[in-house]
C-alpha cells in the first residue's frame, strides 16, 4: 500500500494475527510511504514451520531477516503490534543502523512474557505443556462455519463483528461449503519466550536504537502477571531515561487499539514521524 517509491515502512503483526490487522491504520497514514505488511510463519497466508518442532519466539526473527533481503531495504521505519515487537528489537540488535525508526503498538504485553525467571514456571508453561499435549498442537483438525469463527474472534478478543471480519481475513481456508479451518499454527498458543535477565535485555535493546514511539494501550496488561509487568514497564522506563528521542504514548483502549481506534494511534504516528530526528529521520 502506499507510494511504491517512498520511504519503506515494514509492518509486523502480533502473535496469532497477520498483515491484514494494520488495514484500519493504513488508511489513517499518509500515502507517501511504502508500506509492506508481512505474515509471520503459521500465521496468514504464510506457510507455517515444520510439524513436531517446539515453537519458540526468536523462529520469527528468521521471517522478518528473509523478508527484509527479499525487499532489499537498507533503511526503513519498523512497525509492529505486540510480538513484533521484540522480533524489530532482536533484528535491530543482529543489524544495527537498517532501521530508521520503531513504532511499537502495545508492546508490554509482549515484553513480560520475555520475564518468566522461574524455571518451574517456564519449563511447566511451555515445554511441559507442549510436549505432554503433541498431538493436540500439532493437529488442524477442527472446523467452523463462517458465522461461528467470527463469533469466536469477537468473543475471544472483544472485537466487533467487521474487526473479527479482518482479523480473519487472512486466516480462514475453506475447506467445503461454508466450512473453514484457522490457518494459525497452533503452537502459536505457547511459543517459549527468551527469559533473560532485565539487565541484560537493557544493555541489548539499548545499543544503536533508532528513535523509537512506543503506544501503550491502558487496558491491555493482565493484573495476573504484575510482577512480569512491572519488568516490562521498567524496562521501558528505563530505555526512555538514557535514550534520545525515546517517546511512550498512552492510549484509552485494549491490546488492539491500532485495530479498535485506528485513528486515536495513527495520530500519534504521525506526530511521531513529523518530528525533526536529525541524523536518525529518513
Amino acid at each position: 500500500m502506499g507510494n511504491p517509491g517512498g520511504d519503506p515502512v515494514l509492518l509486523v503483526h502480533g502473535r496469532q494475527d497477520s498483515a491484514a490487522t494494520f488495514i484500519p491504520l493504513l488508511h489513517n497514514l499518509p500515502e507517501t510511504y511504502n508500506y509492506v505488511g508481512v505474515d509471520l510463519p503459521g500465521h496468514g497466508k504464510s506457510d507455517p514451520f515444520p510439524i513436531g518442532v517446539m515453537l519458540t519466539r526468536f523462529h520469527f526473527l528468521a521471517a522478518v531477516e528473509y523478508a527484509v533481503t527479499h525487499l532489499k531495504w537498507d533503511h526503513f521505519v519498523y512497525v509492529a503490534h505486540s510480538m513484533g515487537c521484540e522480533q524489530g528489537l532482536f533484528f535491530n540488535v543482529i543489524h544495527p543502523g537498517k532501521i530508521a525508526k520503531f513504532i511499537f503498538l502495545d508492546p508490554l504485553p509482549s515484553f513480560q512474557r520475555l520475564q518468566i525467571h522461574d524455571f518451574k514456571e517456564y519449563y511447566g508453561t511451555f515445554y511441559h505443556e507442549y510436549y505432554s499435549n503433541y498431538k493436540k498442537y500439532n493437529t488442524n483438525d477442527r472446523v467452523y462455519s463462517k458465522r461461528k469463527a467470527v463469533e469466536s474472534v469477537m468473543r475471544a478478543r472483544g472485537l466487533n463483528e467487521e474487526q473479527a471480519e479482518i482479523v480473519l481475513s487472512r486466516n480462514l481456508q475453506s475447506v467445503g461449503e461454508d466450512t473453514y479451518k484457522l490457518s494459525w499454527d497452533k503452537r502459536l498458543r505457547l511459543p517459549a519466550a527468551q527469559n533473560y535477565p532485565p539487565d541484560y535485555y537493557y544493555g541489548l535493546f539499548s545499543k544503536n536504537l533508532p528513535p523509537t514511539l512506543i503506544v501503550s494501550a491502558s487496558n491491555s496488561l493482565d493484573p495476573r502477571n504484575k510482577k512480569r509487568n512491572d519488568i516490562a514497564i521498567e524496562l521501558v522506563s528505563q530505555l526512555q531515561k538514557s535514550m534520545d528521542h525515546f517517546y511512550v504514548e498512552t492510549v484509552t483502549g485494549g491490546h488492539d487499539v491500532h485495530l479498535t481506534d485506528p485513528e486515536l494511534v495513527a495520530k500519534c504516528i504521525l506526530d511521531f514521524l513529523n518530528r525533526s530526528m536529525g541524523r536518525a529521520k529518513l
